[in-house]
């Protein structure tokens, strides 16, 4: 199946879901942190990409989903699902948090939050 086949299926499966669960994209985008519009794009196939792992990963939490929705984009398996720009800290420890835990989009921007709080309060007493 090629790229484009598995970003179709990959909608139709949020499509069906969010439809299954008798939310609107409104709903969806509140629970998700992920824009009405790219939602839109991603259930309509017209997306040249998958998206981050993040964003599937609340996609995920929002819709119930499992791991399915990383099984239909291949992230699991796929070697080629490196990002070539070289990712900041808080980048990595965001995207290992959505895709290591059960945490939703909401506990990892407090996880984010808190940790760059501790961050700051050492750089303080290092002065």
């Amino acid at each position: 199946m090629d790229k484009q086949e598995q970003l179709i299926k990959f909608g139709i499966a949020l499509k069906g879901r969010r439809q299954a669960l008798n939310l609107s994209l409104r709903d969806v985008e509140r629970m998700s942190n992920v824009s009405a519009a790219l939602i839109t794009k991603l259930e309509n196939g017209k997306m040249a990409n998958f998206p981050k792992a993040l964003t599937i990963k609340q996609l995920s939490n929002a819709l119930k989903f499992d791991n399915e929705l990383f099984v239909l984009a291949d992230i699991f398996s796929d070697p080629t699902y490196v990002e070539k720009d070289e990712k900041t800290f808080e980048q990595e420890f965001r995207e290992f948090l959505a895709t290591k835990t059960t945490l939703n989009a909401q506990n990892i921007e407090q996880t984010i939050y808190f940790v760059s709080g501790l961050e700051k309060l050492q750089q303080m007493g290092n002065l």
